[in-house]
């Protein structure tokens, strides 16, 4: 038996070493608990059988250090100081309702049965490769390679380069988790899926450079969940109704292929990283999500059609790279469901930071992307709307219409001076007058009904008068639309 620290009084028992019976040595870990020991420490066995520690509380910590063991490992219900079991190589560690005061520790151990064929973790309705995951798990058929389920870990869960190969879906189960520390993962690596649903962790969830098959973390609560820097899942990740106190970051992370995309619907968060290292494989579905500030890169959106920001909220947004408005625009119609409220919400993003004109292209842009989804006589009076006075965002482009007509209209009428009403006219003829009379469709300057045209300058009267109509009818339904959706 090899001492490890905190293994005091280690010398008065009787060791263990080699190959043992797995009875063997939970009655060595029963008795040597018995004798006051602070630490049950093991190195480098081989254990034969299964050991059972199942509904027992002990007052010494344990570690099985570097161990090997044939059969899996049986915690349910133990009750412990501490557990180190890093190094070891076991087939499962079923821990359900497991409590320790201290911490679990499972670094660079191997589990499962060896199998490391790629088990992506898929939508139910996708035909795509890879296994579908229920929407909601049966729990008392559902098997794992490490079971945690309703564990309560007064430490931190230390899980670093921890390995599971296995043929099963989930590769850690642990629904209704507890951790008063954080969860340490960096360098996890998982064939399979992290099931961390309705978890709760006091600090962070750390999975820095971490490869799975998925992770489904609904409704998981903590302060922080950093799946970047090398960060890789073939499957799905969800935090959809997550709340999370800092960051949700996923910056230099990868959503591979076949499957890997990102569902975030109902997340709570102050500050959202999505700059991926690539795009994503699959959807990013942010839907009904609220954060404060989102991060992104322009160079890893999603591709259309795979984008959903359907009552996404956030207050500003953050790139390395500036983003232009109207590339930024093209990012909302990535969603093929985008609605107003989508591009309000980047609009107001706008305005609060004070850029008011990119704001107004945001609306200007809204409009012009809802008028496709009309009839055809609403998609007609649409780009007359657009054309004429930009929906009521481009106001300038209104008085640069009536200047140039009125300049058409001067310049015919200049050369075309038509007879008076009446064979006589107490006004003086003035074509840029008449030409702005006959523009303006309701009040009068007195020139339009002094004058009679004929033949071609009456057509061009009467053009000029239809162009005054349905200008003035486009200003008034641009500024009753601006005044109702702002």
């Amino acid at each position: 038996m090899s001492r490890i620290r905190g293994a005091r009084r280690a010398s008065r028992v009787t060791s263990l070493s080699g190959t043992v019976d797995a009875r063997a040595l939970g009655a060595a870990l029963a008795a040597r608990d018995g004798n006051g020991e602070r630490t049950l420490a093991y190195r480098g066995l081989r254990v034969v059988g299964a050991l059972r520690l199942d509904r027992r509380s002990l007052d010494a910590a344990v570690a099985l250090v570097d161990c090997v063991f044939e059969e899996p490992l049986d915690l349910t219900e133990l009750s412990v100081p501490s557990l180190d079991l890093s190094g070891s190589v076991l087939p499962a560690v079923h821990a359900d309702r497991l409590v320790v005061d201290g911490e679990l520790r499972l670094t660079g151990a191997r589990l499962g049965d060896g199998v490391s064929e790629p088990r992506p973790m898929t939508d139910p309705a996708d035909d795509g490769t890879g296994r579908r995951a229920p929407r909601r798990l049966h729990e008392g058929t559902a098997t794992g390679v490490l079971r945690l389920a309703d564990a309560r870990i007064g430490g931190n869960l230390v899980v670093e380069e921890l390995s599971v190969a296995d043929g099963g879906a989930w590769s850690l189960l642990a629904p209704r988790l507890t951790v008063e520390g954080s969860v340490h993962g960096r360098g996890l690596t998982a064939n399979g899926s992290l099931y961390l649903r309705d978890a709760r962790v006091t600090h962070a969830v750390n999975l820095h450079a971490a490869d799975v098959g998925g992770i489904d973390a609904t409704g998981i609560i903590c302060t922080g969940f950093y799946a970047d820097w090398g960060f890789r899942s073939t499957g799905q990740v969800l935090l959809r109704a997550a709340e999370v106190g800092g960051v949700v970051t996923f910056h230099d992370g990868i959503l591979a292929g076949p499957a890997g995309s990102l569902l975030c619907g109902r997340l709570r968060v102050p500050r959202l990283r999505l700059d991926l290292r690539e795009p994503p494989a699959g959807r990013v579905v942010l839907q009904d999500a609220t954060v404060d500030v989102l991060v992104d890169s322009e160079s890893t959106w999603p591709a259309p059609g795979a984008l959903s920001l359907e009552g996404f909220a956030y207050q500003r947004l953050e790139t390395e790279r500036s983003v232009e408005v109207r590339v930024r625009i093209s990012w909302l119609t990535r969603d093929p469901q985008a609605g107003a409220r989508t591009f309000e919400q980047l609009a107001k993003s706008y305005q609060s930071g004070g850029d008011e004109r990119s704001a107004r292209t945001v609306r200007h842009a809204r409009e012009r992307y809802l008028s496709r989804n009309d009839r055809l006589s609403g998609r007609i009076w649409g780009l007359v709307q657009d054309v004429l006075f930009g929906y009521g965002y481009a106001p300038r482009r209104a008085l640069l219409w009536l200047l140039s007509l009125v300049a058409v209209g001067s310049l015919w009428f200049a050369t075309h001076r038509p007879p008076p009403v009446g064979g006589d006219s107490k006004r003086a003829w003035d074509p840029v007058l008449y030409s702005l009379d006959l523009l303006i469709p309701v009040a009068s300057l007195g020139h339009r009904g002094a004058w009679d045209p004929a033949g071609a300058s009456k057509a061009v009267a009467l053009l000029l008068v239809v162009a005054g109509w349905v200008l003035a009818t486009a200003v008034i339904a641009g500024a009753r639309r601006v005044l109702g959706r702002g």
